[in-house]
C-alpha cells in the first residue's frame, strides 16, 4: 500500500522501496526480504539510518509509543492461521496507538486482512471462518478507538471476493458449519462495505468490484 512498483510479484523490489515510502508506522510480513538478500542489503539498517525504530516482534513493539516505526516480523509469515492468533489486533492497536501520540490533528491507517483471499483461492472453509475472525478482532480495535475519539471514522470493505462461498448449514451450539465454494478465483460478487463514525453516511450504495473489469475483457474477448 506504501510502495509503488510495477508488478507486485517483485517481492524483493516491493520490500526495498519500503525504504523510499512516507509512512510513519508499518507492520507486517517480509522478513526474509528484508536481510540476506541476493543485493546484499539490509533494509533494517536501511531504515534506522533514515530515523525509523525497527523492533522484529510485536512484543518488541508493544514497547514504543512515539517516533517512526517500521516492524517486520516473521509471526506474520506463517501460513497457518491459527499460530497467527490476535496478530493483526495487536498491531492495528498498536499502530493506532502511536499514530494517534504522534499526529493530533489525525492519521490514517490501513490495516488488511490480506490472507483471507488464500483461504478463498485453496477453497478452505476453517482457514476463511479463522480469517475472518482475526480480521474482525482488528476491526473491534478501530472500533473501540473510534468510540473512544469521536473523530475517527472507520470504513471496512474489500477490492473482490474470492471462492463464491455459500454457507449451507450450520449449529451455533456445537459449532459445526457447512458452506460450499463455486469457483477457486476472484468473482464478481458484490462487495458490502460498511461505515462507523462522523460521515459514515457519505459511504453507501454500490461499489465497483476491482474484478470486473477483468472479467468482462476475458469474456469479450
Amino acid at each position: 500500500f506504501a510502495c509503488h512498483i510495477y508488478n507486485r510479484d517483485d517481492e524483493d523490489d516491493v520490500m526495498a522501496d519500503y525504504v523510499n515510502c512516507k509512512a510513519d508506522v508499518v507492520v507486517g510480513p517480509g522478513w526474509s526480504k528484508m536481510i540476506g538478500r541476493k543485493d546484499g542489503r539490509n533494509l533494517f539498517k536501511e531504515l534506522e539510518a533514515k530515523g525509523y525504530q525497527t523492533p522484529r516482534s510485536l512484543d518488541e513493539l508493544d514497547a514504543i509509543s512515539t517516533g517512526k516505526v517500521f516492524c517486520v516480523t516473521d509471526s506474520f509469515d506463517t501460513k497457518l492461521p491459527a499460530e497467527r492468533g490476535d496478530y493483526l489486533a495487536r498491531a492495528a492497536l498498536k499502530a493506532i496507538d502511536i499514530l494517534h501520540r504522534n499526529n493530533p490533528n489525525g492519521f490514517f491507517l490501513m490495516v488488511e486482512g490480506a490472507k483471507i483471499d488464500y483461504a478463498g483461492h485453496s477453497r478452505c472453509l476453517p482457514g476463511s471462518i479463522v480469517e475472518m475472525l482475526s480480521f474482525d478482532l482488528a476491526v473491534a480495535e478501530a472500533l473501540k478507538f473510534a468510540d473512544t475519539n469521536g473523530e475517527t471514522l472507520v470504513v471496512v470493505t474489500a477490492d473482490h471476493e474470492t471462492g463464491g462461498l455459500t454457507l449451507l448449514d450450520g449449529d451455533e451450539r456445537t459449532g459445526r458449519v457447512m458452506g460450499v465454494y463455486v469457483t477457486d478465483d476472484h468473482t464478481p460478487l458484490m462487495l458490502p462495505v460498511f461505515a462507523y463514525g462522523p460521515r459514515a453516511d457519505r459511504f453507501c450504495g454500490t461499489y465497483w468490484n476491482t474484478e470486473i473489469p477483468r472479467m468482462i475483457r476475458a469474456v469479450t474477448e
